[in-house]
Protein backbone atom coordinates (compact mmCIF):
# COMPACT_ATOMS: atom_id res chain seq x y z
CA UNK A 1 0.00 0.00 0.00
CA UNK A 2 1.39 3.52 -1.06
CA UNK A 3 0.26 6.59 0.66
CA UNK A 4 0.11 9.22 -2.50
CA UNK A 5 -0.98 12.84 -2.62
CA UNK A 6 -2.11 14.64 -5.92
CA UNK A 7 -1.86 18.13 -7.67
CA UNK A 8 -5.20 19.08 -5.46
CA UNK A 9 -3.64 18.03 -2.49
CA UNK A 10 -6.16 15.09 -1.90
CA UNK A 11 -4.68 12.02 -0.11
CA UNK A 12 -5.03 8.53 -2.07
CA UNK A 13 -4.31 4.76 -0.83
CA UNK A 14 -2.66 3.16 -3.95
CA UNK A 15 -2.42 -0.93 -4.30
CA UNK A 16 0.53 -0.65 -6.33
CA UNK A 17 2.24 -3.37 -8.24
CA UNK A 18 5.63 -4.45 -6.99
CA UNK A 19 7.93 -4.47 -9.52
CA UNK A 20 11.46 -5.28 -7.92
CA UNK A 21 14.01 -4.45 -4.75
CA UNK A 22 16.92 -2.51 -5.39
CA UNK A 23 20.27 -4.39 -5.01
CA UNK A 24 23.88 -3.31 -4.75
CA UNK A 25 25.43 -0.29 -4.17
CA UNK A 26 23.44 3.03 -5.06
CA UNK A 27 23.76 6.44 -6.04
CA UNK A 28 21.26 9.68 -5.13
CA UNK A 29 20.60 9.72 -9.26
CA UNK A 30 20.86 5.96 -10.43
CA UNK A 31 20.03 2.45 -8.84
CA UNK A 32 20.07 -1.28 -9.72
CA UNK A 33 17.24 -2.99 -8.93
CA UNK A 34 16.51 -7.12 -9.05
CA UNK A 35 12.53 -7.46 -10.56
CA UNK A 36 9.86 -10.05 -10.69
CA UNK A 37 9.36 -9.22 -14.33
CA UNK A 38 11.28 -8.04 -17.49
CA UNK A 39 11.55 -4.54 -17.63
CA UNK A 40 10.53 -2.26 -20.50
CA UNK A 41 13.34 0.32 -21.25
CA UNK A 42 11.99 4.06 -20.77
CA UNK A 43 9.34 2.49 -17.95
CA UNK A 44 8.71 4.75 -15.49
CA UNK A 45 8.85 3.37 -11.89
CA UNK A 46 7.85 4.89 -8.09
CA UNK A 47 9.59 4.71 -4.53
CA UNK A 48 9.13 6.10 -1.34
CA UNK A 49 12.39 6.00 0.51
CA UNK A 50 13.02 8.24 4.19
CA UNK A 51 11.03 11.23 3.23
CA UNK A 52 11.13 10.95 -0.25
CA UNK A 53 8.52 10.05 -3.49
CA UNK A 54 11.01 9.40 -6.22
CA UNK A 55 9.82 8.72 -9.95
CA UNK A 56 12.48 7.02 -11.99
CA UNK A 57 13.10 5.45 -15.30
CA UNK A 58 14.62 2.01 -16.70
CA UNK A 59 17.49 2.67 -18.13
CA UNK A 60 18.86 -0.62 -19.31
CA UNK A 61 16.91 -4.27 -18.85
CA UNK A 62 18.82 -7.46 -18.85
CA UNK A 63 17.31 -10.89 -18.93
CA UNK A 64 19.31 -13.66 -17.42
CA UNK A 65 19.39 -17.21 -15.77
CA UNK A 66 21.58 -19.44 -13.23
CA UNK A 67 20.54 -21.95 -14.76
CA UNK A 68 20.84 -21.77 -18.85
CA UNK A 69 24.49 -19.97 -18.91
CA UNK A 70 26.58 -19.38 -21.39
CA UNK A 71 29.59 -21.81 -20.86
CA UNK A 72 26.66 -24.54 -22.51
CA UNK A 73 27.96 -25.54 -25.68
CA UNK A 74 25.56 -28.32 -26.54
CA UNK A 75 21.89 -26.87 -27.68
CA UNK A 76 20.83 -30.52 -26.23
CA UNK A 77 22.01 -29.73 -22.93
CA UNK A 78 19.68 -26.58 -22.98
CA UNK A 79 16.62 -28.55 -24.12
CA UNK A 80 17.21 -31.18 -21.81
CA UNK A 81 17.25 -28.62 -18.66
CA UNK A 82 13.81 -26.60 -20.58
CA UNK A 83 12.05 -29.88 -20.34
CA UNK A 84 13.28 -31.10 -17.01
CA UNK A 85 12.78 -27.91 -14.48
CA UNK A 86 10.08 -28.05 -12.22
CA UNK A 87 6.29 -26.23 -12.29
CA UNK A 88 7.32 -22.77 -10.21
CA UNK A 89 10.89 -23.46 -10.39
CA UNK A 90 12.17 -20.11 -11.13
CA UNK A 91 14.43 -20.05 -14.24
CA UNK A 92 15.52 -16.48 -15.50
CA UNK A 93 16.28 -13.52 -13.39
CA UNK A 94 15.44 -9.92 -14.31
CA UNK A 95 17.79 -7.31 -13.66
CA UNK A 96 18.00 -3.40 -14.88
CA UNK A 97 19.26 0.06 -13.79
CA UNK A 98 17.18 2.93 -13.32
CA UNK A 99 17.72 6.87 -13.48
CA UNK A 100 16.20 8.08 -10.51
CA UNK A 101 14.34 11.34 -12.06
CA UNK A 102 13.52 13.51 -8.58
CA UNK A 103 11.57 13.33 -5.77
CA UNK A 104 7.87 14.86 -5.93
CA UNK A 105 7.41 17.63 -3.67
CA UNK A 106 3.60 17.30 -2.45
CA UNK A 107 1.13 18.45 -5.18
CA UNK A 108 4.05 20.05 -6.98
CA UNK A 109 5.19 18.80 -10.49
CA UNK A 110 8.52 19.82 -9.69
CA UNK A 111 11.08 17.35 -9.00
CA UNK A 112 14.63 17.26 -7.51
CA UNK A 113 17.23 14.69 -6.90
CA UNK A 114 16.88 13.56 -3.30
CA UNK A 115 20.22 13.98 -1.72
CA UNK A 116 20.45 10.60 -0.38
CA UNK A 117 20.07 7.43 -2.67
CA UNK A 118 17.41 4.53 -2.04
CA UNK A 119 19.01 1.76 0.23
CA UNK A 120 19.07 -1.72 -0.47
CA UNK A 121 16.01 -3.33 -0.24
CA UNK A 122 13.57 -0.25 -0.84
CA UNK A 123 10.81 -1.72 -2.71
CA UNK A 124 10.46 -0.52 -6.47
CA UNK A 125 6.50 0.04 -7.98
CA UNK A 126 5.04 0.67 -11.12
CA UNK A 127 4.26 4.50 -10.98
CA UNK A 128 1.11 5.57 -10.70
CA UNK A 129 -0.65 7.38 -13.33
CA UNK A 130 -1.51 10.26 -11.11
CA UNK A 131 1.98 11.12 -10.38
CA UNK A 132 3.10 10.36 -14.46
CA UNK A 133 0.47 12.90 -15.43
CA UNK A 134 1.52 15.13 -12.50
CA UNK A 135 4.99 15.26 -14.10
CA UNK A 136 4.25 14.49 -17.76
CA UNK A 137 0.58 16.62 -17.85
CA UNK A 138 1.34 19.62 -16.91
CA UNK A 139 -1.74 22.27 -17.43
CA UNK A 140 -1.38 25.81 -18.18
CA UNK A 141 -1.15 27.96 -21.24
CA UNK A 142 2.26 27.75 -21.68
CA UNK A 143 2.01 23.61 -22.34
CA UNK A 144 0.36 21.92 -25.04
CA UNK A 145 0.31 18.08 -26.13
CA UNK A 146 2.63 16.52 -28.23
CA UNK A 147 1.91 12.75 -27.65
CA UNK A 148 1.89 9.88 -25.39
CA UNK A 149 4.22 8.24 -23.10
CA UNK A 150 5.65 5.40 -24.70
CA UNK A 151 5.04 2.98 -21.97
CA UNK A 152 1.53 3.92 -20.83
CA UNK A 153 -0.26 5.46 -23.75
CA UNK A 154 -2.93 6.89 -21.88
CA UNK A 155 -1.02 9.41 -20.08
CA UNK A 156 -0.71 12.23 -22.30
CA UNK A 157 3.04 14.20 -22.47
CA UNK A 158 2.63 18.50 -22.75
CA UNK A 159 5.70 20.52 -23.54
CA UNK A 160 6.48 24.23 -22.93
CA UNK A 161 6.24 25.72 -25.89
CA UNK A 162 7.65 29.16 -23.94
CA UNK A 163 10.98 27.00 -23.85
CA UNK A 164 11.22 26.24 -26.86
CA UNK A 165 11.81 30.45 -27.36
CA UNK A 166 14.02 31.00 -25.31
CA UNK A 167 16.43 28.00 -24.98
CA UNK A 168 15.83 26.56 -28.67
CA UNK A 169 14.87 23.44 -29.63
CA UNK A 170 17.41 20.49 -32.05
CA UNK A 171 14.91 17.38 -33.59
CA UNK A 172 17.64 15.14 -34.38
CA UNK A 173 17.49 11.82 -35.66
CA UNK A 174 18.59 9.38 -38.93
CA UNK A 175 16.00 10.02 -41.79
CA UNK A 176 12.27 8.37 -42.08
CA UNK A 177 12.16 8.53 -37.97
CA UNK A 178 9.37 11.35 -37.75
CA UNK A 179 11.34 14.84 -37.56
CA UNK A 180 9.30 16.31 -40.23
CA UNK A 181 6.08 14.62 -38.48
CA UNK A 182 7.28 16.51 -35.15
CA UNK A 183 8.12 19.77 -37.18
CA UNK A 184 4.61 19.76 -38.12
CA UNK A 185 3.29 19.07 -35.02
CA UNK A 186 5.12 21.49 -33.28
CA UNK A 187 4.15 23.92 -35.74
CA UNK A 188 0.37 23.30 -35.60
CA UNK A 189 0.11 23.82 -31.73
CA UNK A 190 1.57 27.44 -31.71
CA UNK A 191 -0.87 28.41 -34.46
CA UNK A 192 -3.22 26.97 -32.82
CA UNK A 193 -2.80 29.46 -29.56
CA UNK A 194 -2.09 32.43 -32.31
CA UNK A 195 1.74 31.96 -32.20
CA UNK A 196 3.81 32.40 -35.42
CA UNK A 197 6.15 29.51 -37.59
CA UNK A 198 8.11 30.02 -40.03
CA UNK A 199 9.90 26.75 -41.61
CA UNK A 200 12.53 26.95 -44.06
CA UNK A 201 11.64 24.35 -46.31
CA UNK A 202 14.88 22.75 -48.50
CA UNK A 203 12.87 19.70 -49.96
CA UNK A 204 9.67 20.88 -49.85
CA UNK A 205 7.66 18.65 -47.89
CA UNK A 206 5.48 21.38 -46.43
CA UNK A 207 4.07 23.29 -48.99
CA UNK A 208 1.21 20.85 -49.40
CA UNK A 209 0.12 20.78 -46.17
CA UNK A 210 -3.05 21.79 -44.93
CA UNK A 211 -4.61 22.26 -41.10
CA UNK A 212 -8.42 23.06 -40.73
CA UNK A 213 -8.39 26.20 -39.27
CA UNK A 214 -5.07 27.24 -39.27
CA UNK A 215 -3.71 29.49 -41.97
CA UNK A 216 -0.52 27.77 -44.63
CA UNK A 217 1.12 31.04 -45.94
CA UNK A 218 4.00 29.36 -49.02
CA UNK A 219 6.37 32.08 -49.69
CA UNK A 220 8.35 31.62 -52.72
CA UNK A 221 12.07 33.13 -51.54
CA UNK A 222 11.98 36.54 -53.45
CA UNK A 223 14.30 39.11 -52.41
CA UNK A 224 15.16 42.63 -53.27
CA UNK A 225 18.99 42.46 -54.56
CA UNK A 226 19.44 46.21 -53.41
CA UNK A 227 19.13 45.23 -49.76
CA UNK A 228 21.36 42.26 -49.91
CA UNK A 229 25.44 42.81 -49.24
CA UNK A 230 28.38 42.26 -50.59
CA UNK A 231 28.58 38.81 -48.91
CA UNK A 232 24.75 37.85 -49.83
CA UNK A 233 25.61 38.31 -53.60
CA UNK A 234 28.81 36.79 -53.84
CA UNK A 235 27.55 33.83 -52.69
CA UNK A 236 24.48 34.30 -54.83
CA UNK A 237 26.93 34.58 -57.85
CA UNK A 238 29.48 31.53 -56.18
CA UNK A 239 32.39 34.02 -56.47
CA UNK A 240 34.77 32.60 -53.77
CA UNK A 241 35.75 34.18 -50.34
CA UNK A 242 39.62 34.62 -51.78
CA UNK A 243 38.72 36.16 -54.93
CA UNK A 244 39.28 39.51 -53.74
CA UNK A 245 39.37 41.77 -56.91
CA UNK A 246 35.98 39.82 -58.09
CA UNK A 247 34.72 41.08 -54.81
CA UNK A 248 36.18 44.39 -54.89
CA UNK A 249 34.56 44.94 -58.78
CA UNK A 250 31.16 43.67 -57.20
CA UNK A 251 31.68 46.26 -54.41
CA UNK A 252 31.87 49.66 -56.56
CA UNK A 253 29.05 48.02 -58.92
CA UNK A 254 26.45 47.36 -55.61
CA UNK A 255 27.43 50.64 -54.17
CA UNK A 256 26.02 52.45 -57.60
CA UNK A 257 23.28 50.75 -58.44
CA UNK A 258 20.19 53.00 -58.80
CA UNK A 259 16.74 51.34 -57.94
CA UNK A 260 15.48 49.99 -61.17
CA UNK A 261 16.93 47.57 -63.97
CA UNK A 262 19.32 45.70 -61.66
CA UNK A 263 20.94 43.44 -63.67
CA UNK A 264 21.23 45.52 -66.84
CA UNK A 265 22.88 48.29 -64.73
CA UNK A 266 24.91 45.99 -62.77
CA UNK A 267 26.09 44.32 -66.00
CA UNK A 268 27.04 47.66 -67.62
CA UNK A 269 29.17 48.54 -64.67
CA UNK A 270 30.62 45.51 -64.53
CA UNK A 271 32.17 46.21 -68.57
CA UNK A 272 33.02 49.52 -67.34
CA UNK A 273 35.20 48.02 -64.92
CA UNK A 274 36.99 45.44 -67.06
CA UNK A 275 39.84 48.18 -67.87
CA UNK A 276 41.05 48.34 -63.98
CA UNK A 277 40.35 45.02 -63.16
CA UNK A 278 40.79 42.85 -66.20
CA UNK A 279 39.49 39.37 -65.97
CA UNK A 280 38.08 39.68 -62.67
CA UNK A 281 35.81 41.94 -63.72
CA UNK A 282 35.15 39.41 -66.94
CA UNK A 283 34.18 36.62 -64.38
CA UNK A 284 32.15 38.16 -62.53
CA UNK A 285 30.17 39.53 -65.35
CA UNK A 286 29.94 36.16 -67.04
CA UNK A 287 28.63 34.72 -63.58
CA UNK A 288 26.04 37.16 -63.75
CA UNK A 289 25.34 36.48 -67.33
CA UNK A 290 25.06 32.39 -66.21
CA UNK A 291 23.14 32.63 -63.64
CA UNK A 292 20.83 36.00 -64.44
CA UNK A 293 17.92 34.04 -65.48
CA UNK A 294 18.03 31.39 -62.36
CA UNK A 295 18.84 34.60 -59.86
CA UNK A 296 15.64 36.59 -61.50
CA UNK A 297 13.40 34.09 -60.12
CA UNK A 298 14.77 35.01 -56.45
CA UNK A 299 16.14 38.48 -56.99
CA UNK A 300 13.30 41.08 -57.49
CA UNK A 301 14.23 44.85 -56.94
CA UNK A 302 10.46 45.34 -57.02
CA UNK A 303 10.03 42.84 -54.07
CA UNK A 304 8.90 44.54 -50.49
CA UNK A 305 10.84 43.86 -47.84
CA UNK A 306 10.20 39.53 -46.56
CA UNK A 307 9.31 40.65 -43.12
CA UNK A 308 6.14 41.99 -44.81
CA UNK A 309 5.12 38.67 -46.48
CA UNK A 310 4.97 37.06 -42.98
CA UNK A 311 1.30 36.06 -41.83
CA UNK A 312 1.55 36.40 -38.37
CA UNK A 313 -0.39 33.44 -36.17
CA UNK A 314 0.08 31.15 -38.98
CA UNK A 315 2.73 28.58 -41.10
CA UNK A 316 4.70 30.43 -43.23
CA UNK A 317 6.75 28.17 -45.30
CA UNK A 318 9.50 29.39 -47.67
CA UNK A 319 9.70 27.09 -50.44
CA UNK A 320 13.52 26.24 -51.14
CA UNK A 321 13.00 23.49 -53.45
CA UNK A 322 13.51 24.84 -56.72
CA UNK A 323 16.94 26.79 -55.33
CA UNK A 324 20.79 25.74 -55.45
CA UNK A 325 21.78 25.31 -51.96
CA UNK A 326 24.33 28.08 -52.46
CA UNK A 327 21.29 30.53 -53.39
CA UNK A 328 19.14 28.51 -50.40
CA UNK A 329 21.92 29.56 -48.35
CA UNK A 330 22.24 33.40 -48.76
CA UNK A 331 18.46 33.15 -48.67
CA UNK A 332 17.54 31.45 -45.65
CA UNK A 333 20.69 33.57 -44.04
CA UNK A 334 19.16 37.20 -45.28
CA UNK A 335 15.41 35.99 -43.62
CA UNK A 336 17.24 35.07 -40.33
CA UNK A 337 19.11 38.78 -40.07
CA UNK A 338 16.19 40.48 -41.71
CA UNK A 339 13.59 38.70 -38.95
CA UNK A 340 15.85 38.77 -35.95
CA UNK A 341 16.35 42.74 -36.57
CA UNK A 342 12.82 43.19 -37.16
CA UNK A 343 12.08 41.39 -33.86
CA UNK A 344 14.76 44.18 -32.50
CA UNK A 345 12.46 46.85 -33.38
CA UNK A 346 9.25 45.37 -32.34
CA UNK A 347 10.54 45.07 -28.74
CA UNK A 348 12.17 48.48 -28.88
CA UNK A 349 8.92 50.10 -30.13
CA UNK A 350 6.57 48.08 -28.28
CA UNK A 351 4.95 46.35 -30.96
CA UNK A 352 4.23 49.55 -32.99
CA UNK A 353 7.31 48.61 -35.82
CA UNK A 354 9.15 45.90 -36.88
CA UNK A 355 7.32 41.99 -35.92
CA UNK A 356 5.04 42.94 -33.04
CA UNK A 357 5.14 39.12 -31.48
CA UNK A 358 7.31 36.14 -30.98
CA UNK A 359 7.91 33.78 -33.47
CA UNK A 360 9.54 30.21 -34.04
CA UNK A 361 11.97 29.96 -37.22
CA UNK A 362 12.67 25.90 -38.39
CA UNK A 363 15.91 24.99 -40.77
CA UNK A 364 15.25 21.96 -42.26
CA UNK A 365 18.21 19.94 -42.91
CA UNK A 366 20.57 22.10 -40.64
CA UNK A 367 23.97 19.89 -41.16
CA UNK A 368 23.86 21.80 -44.77
CA UNK A 369 23.08 25.01 -43.80
CA UNK A 370 24.81 25.12 -40.27
CA UNK A 371 27.89 22.64 -41.15
CA UNK A 372 30.59 21.96 -38.83
CA UNK A 373 33.12 21.95 -41.31
CA UNK A 374 32.39 25.25 -43.41
CA UNK A 375 31.73 28.52 -43.38
CA UNK A 376 28.50 29.49 -44.56
CA UNK A 377 25.98 32.88 -44.26
CA UNK A 378 23.44 30.87 -42.39
CA UNK A 379 25.84 29.74 -39.91
CA UNK A 380 26.70 32.98 -38.67
CA UNK A 381 22.90 34.42 -38.97
CA UNK A 382 21.91 31.49 -36.63
CA UNK A 383 24.89 31.82 -33.66
CA UNK A 384 23.21 35.34 -33.58
CA UNK A 385 19.70 34.24 -32.92
CA UNK A 386 21.14 31.15 -30.70
CA UNK A 387 22.76 34.10 -28.62
CA UNK A 388 20.08 37.07 -29.07
CA UNK A 389 17.14 35.19 -29.82
CA UNK A 390 16.06 34.80 -26.44
CA UNK A 391 15.88 38.06 -25.23
CA UNK A 392 13.81 39.52 -28.52
CA UNK A 393 11.58 36.28 -28.78
CA UNK A 394 13.14 34.82 -31.74
CA UNK A 395 13.16 30.80 -31.42
CA UNK A 396 15.22 28.54 -33.49
CA UNK A 397 14.56 24.85 -34.13
CA UNK A 398 17.13 22.91 -36.21
CA UNK A 399 16.17 19.68 -38.30
CA UNK A 400 19.23 16.69 -38.87
CA UNK A 401 19.52 13.47 -40.12
CA UNK A 402 23.39 13.46 -39.60
CA UNK A 403 24.06 15.24 -36.50
CA UNK A 404 27.86 14.71 -36.83
CA UNK A 405 27.76 17.24 -39.43
CA UNK A 406 26.01 20.42 -37.03
CA UNK A 407 28.20 22.84 -35.71
CA UNK A 408 28.63 22.75 -32.59
CA UNK A 409 28.49 26.10 -31.34
CA UNK A 410 25.19 25.79 -32.40
CA UNK A 411 24.44 22.24 -31.23
CA UNK A 412 25.69 23.38 -27.78
CA UNK A 413 23.48 26.41 -27.21
CA UNK A 414 20.41 24.07 -27.78
CA UNK A 415 18.53 23.82 -24.37
CA UNK A 416 16.24 21.47 -25.64
CA UNK A 417 16.10 18.36 -27.62
CA UNK A 418 13.97 16.07 -29.27
CA UNK A 419 16.48 13.07 -30.62
CA UNK A 420 14.77 10.39 -32.66
CA UNK A 421 16.33 7.11 -33.39
CA UNK A 422 19.53 7.56 -33.94
CA UNK A 423 21.56 4.49 -35.11
CA UNK A 424 25.49 5.57 -36.05
CA UNK A 425 28.02 5.64 -33.55
CA UNK A 426 29.30 8.59 -34.38
CA UNK A 427 26.36 10.55 -34.59
CA UNK A 428 25.18 9.43 -31.17
CA UNK A 429 29.01 10.20 -29.79
CA UNK A 430 28.80 13.63 -31.70
CA UNK A 431 25.01 14.72 -29.66
CA UNK A 432 26.26 13.38 -26.21
CA UNK A 433 29.69 15.75 -26.68
CA UNK A 434 28.19 18.49 -27.31
CA UNK A 435 24.18 18.47 -26.02
CA UNK A 436 24.21 19.20 -22.30
CA UNK A 437 20.49 17.35 -21.42
CA UNK A 438 22.23 13.75 -23.02
CA UNK A 439 24.06 11.13 -20.76
CA UNK A 440 25.91 7.99 -22.23
CA UNK A 441 22.83 5.97 -20.42
CA UNK A 442 20.41 8.01 -23.16
CA UNK A 443 22.78 7.52 -26.03
CA UNK A 444 22.76 3.88 -25.47
CA UNK A 445 18.75 3.63 -25.69
CA UNK A 446 18.03 5.94 -29.07
CA UNK A 447 19.32 2.82 -31.65
CA UNK A 448 15.89 1.15 -29.47
CA UNK A 449 13.70 3.95 -30.49
CA UNK A 450 10.62 2.88 -33.25
CA UNK A 451 9.39 5.59 -36.11
CA UNK A 452 7.15 8.00 -34.05
CA UNK A 453 9.22 7.57 -30.93
CA UNK A 454 11.62 10.36 -29.06
CA UNK A 455 13.50 11.21 -26.09
CA UNK A 456 12.33 14.57 -25.12
CA UNK A 457 15.04 16.27 -22.72
CA UNK A 458 15.88 19.63 -21.64
CA UNK A 459 13.74 22.83 -20.36
CA UNK A 460 10.82 21.77 -22.11
CA UNK A 461 10.03 18.84 -20.12
CA UNK A 462 10.22 18.26 -16.24
CA UNK A 463 12.52 15.26 -16.73
CA UNK A 464 13.72 13.07 -19.65
CA UNK A 465 10.82 11.59 -21.54
CA UNK A 466 9.99 9.31 -23.85
CA UNK A 467 7.67 9.68 -26.06
CA UNK A 468 5.12 8.25 -28.91
CA UNK A 469 4.87 11.31 -31.02
CA UNK A 470 1.17 12.16 -32.25
CA UNK A 471 0.59 12.05 -36.17
CA UNK A 472 -0.55 14.87 -37.98
CA UNK A 473 -2.10 13.33 -41.00
CA UNK A 474 -2.77 16.41 -42.66
CA UNK A 475 1.35 16.41 -43.78
CA UNK A 476 1.26 14.72 -47.01
CA UNK A 477 4.55 14.34 -48.28
CA UNK A 478 7.75 13.39 -46.81
CA UNK A 479 7.46 9.80 -46.12
CA UNK A 480 8.59 6.97 -47.76
CA UNK A 481 8.38 6.96 -51.96
CA UNK A 482 6.02 3.54 -52.68
CA UNK A 483 8.38 2.60 -55.48
CA UNK A 484 6.20 -0.79 -56.17
CA UNK A 485 2.86 1.46 -56.50
CA UNK A 486 4.27 3.87 -59.12
CA UNK A 487 6.18 0.69 -61.09
CA UNK A 488 2.85 -1.19 -60.92
CA UNK A 489 0.84 2.03 -62.51
CA UNK A 490 3.25 3.02 -65.33
CA UNK A 491 3.33 -1.26 -65.78
CA UNK A 492 -0.54 -1.01 -65.88
CA UNK A 493 -0.84 2.05 -68.44
CA UNK A 494 1.54 0.80 -70.80
CA UNK A 495 0.33 -2.80 -71.20
CA UNK A 496 -3.45 -1.19 -71.63
CA UNK A 497 -1.56 1.22 -74.18
CA UNK A 498 -0.59 -2.10 -76.12
CA UNK A 499 -3.48 -4.00 -75.59
CA UNK A 500 -2.52 -6.78 -73.70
Amino acid sequence: MSVLQTGNGKILNLQLEVVGYVVGESKPYRADIIAFRPLAIGEYLYMEYYDYRALAMVGTSITGSPVITDDLTDPKDIERLIKTVRYGERMYYYRGSIKILGSIDGSSSKLYIPPIPPPPGTEVLKAPKSVLARVFSQDGRNYVRVGTLLRELDVEVRVNINKIVSRHLGILAMTGMGKSNLVALIAKKIAEIGGTTIIFDYHGEYSSMRLQNIVTNVVKPKINPLSLDLEGMSRLLNIPKNATRQRMALRECLENIGESDFFTKLKKCLQGRVGRYGTSAQKVLDSVTVYEGFLRRILDEKIEDVVNTIVLGAINIVDLSDIHLNQADAVVSYWLDRILEARKIGVWSRGSRGIPSPLTLVIEEAHAFIPADIETATKKSAESIVREGRKFGVGLIIVSQRPRGLDPTVLSQLGNLAVLRIVHPEDQQYVARHCEPITQDIVEELPGLNTGEAMLLGEWVSVPTIVKIDLVKEKLSGGDVDAVAHWNRLYSARTESLGM
